[in-house]
């Protein structure tokens, strides 16, 4: 097994005193000095310093420096050994959003159950989508002195400065659901493209012609990107003419919310996705980026006097499994379990000094819900469509 960085420091720190080279008293070499010489990041020669100090090896005096502790113990094979067993038990800590059924809570119990298996203690906080929570998260958890982060990053354009940080300082880290473009962090995704491809491939399957695309805005999350890229592609490669009013990308809805009537009535998304339908009376699929979107956009259609499937199909992203095991709407099953189990697993090796892949694609399953129908002959004439919308 591969000897963590920080251990290696503190190994070679010890050895330097044992042989003298380092006596009470003496002045050690300081984090920044310590990174240099082995080219790690300064987290990783602080958290050495630190161990030896714990230790009573070093004594550290603000504004000074450190040195060799005056009645350090006595340096022998069992000091260098003493990581044989203690070093196996890492903390960890997932920073993520949030998550529900439809999608996170299988991700964060397969985390724990893998964190368990690795001898690993788990601390979860969640930013509730707030870039500054994400950023405060990681600088109180990395000077809480967590061995490694599992991110599920907040969406949007401007990345989070700490986790650049991390980046640069070669900081145990693993991205889960995202990549950052021009980050070389390592991520961990689904394959959203093909995915979304595969979706709305199965509406033409079905005989629906006008598609439209659901999502938030896809600048800056690599997600969503990818997913549009899919639903254009499927068009593209059947040579169809895809007018871009069929992409709705700028509504908002990310996490679970109360979709009574009256807080629908008021709700931007709700108004948006209502205008949609009657400005485009042709559409009768919909490729929704996220299980809430669907769930409004289920709402919309339900107070129009229209039905699912009958009227409009919808496929999506996630959707969780009700007590008969049967999805309510055609969606991507995400690989929660898997993605979870190898984030924790690259972590691990990332922490012990080895290298892992930059981006690692997850696969998917395409599960057939209650809110899709063959449409043998989707009459829609367009005026008269356009009429009975404008009635409701």
């Amino acid at each position: 097994m591969n000897t963590p960085l920080y251990e290696k420091i503190y190994n070679y720190m010890l050895e330097q005193i044992k042989e003298g080279l380092l006596k009470r008293g003496d002045r050690v070499p300081s984090e920044k000095e310590l990174a240099e010489d082995f080219n790690v990041s300064r987290i990783t020669s602080k958290k050495a310093l630190d161990l030896l100090a714990q230790n009573n090896f070093i004594e550290r005096i603000r504004g000074k420096g450190s040195f060799v502790s005056k009645e350090h113990p006595t340096v022998n094979q069992a000091d260098l050994s003493k990581f044989d067993n203690a070093s196996d038990s890492k903390l960890i800590a997932l920073i993520i959003p949030g998550f529900s059924d439809a999608f996170g809570t299988n991700l964060v119990m397969a985390i724990e159950e893998e964190c368990l298996q690795n001898n690993c203690h788990l601390i979860i906080r969640r930013t509730h989508g707030e870039i500054k929570e994400e950023e405060n998260a990681i600088k109180s958890l990395v000077n809480y002195g967590v061995d490694g982060l599992i991110i599920f990053p907040v969406n949007g354009e401007h990345y989070n400065v700490e986790l650049l940080k991390l980046v640069l300082n070669n900081f145990p880290l693993v991205l889960i659901d995202r990549y950052l473009k021009g980050i070389p962090a390592s991520s961990i995704c689904t394959d959203n493209q093909t995915a979304s491809e595969m979706l709305t491939d199965y509406l033409f399957s079905l005989g629906h012609r006008d598609i439209a695309f659901l999502s938030s805005s896809p600048t800056g999350t690599s997600t969503i990107e990818e997913r549009l890229k899919g639903f254009n592609l499927s068009y593209s490669k059947k040579g169809l003419i895809l007018n871009p009013k069929f992409h709705l990308n700028h509504l908002y809805s990310n996490l679970p919310q109360d979709y009574s009537k009256d807080e629908t009535e008021n709700n931007k998304d709700y108004q948006a996705i209502k205008r949609f339908i009657y400005e485009n009376p042709t559409v009768t699929g919909f490729n929704v980026c996220e299980y809430d979107l669907a769930l409004i956009l289920e709402k919309v259609i339900t107070d129009l006097g229209k039905k699912v499937p009958e009227d409009y199909s919808i496929v999506c992203f996630d959707s969780p499994e009700n007590c008969l095991n049967q999805a309510t709407f055609t969606h991507i099953r995400q690989h929660e379990r898997e993605m979870g189990s190898v984030a924790v697993n690259f972590l691990m090796k990332h922490i012990k000094g080895e290298k892992i892949p930059k981006y690692t694609a997850i696969g998917f399953s395409l599960i057939e819900g209650k809110s899709t129908m063959v449409q043998n002959s989707i009459c829609v004439n367009r005026e008269k469509s356009k009429t009975a919308l404008n009635d409701k």
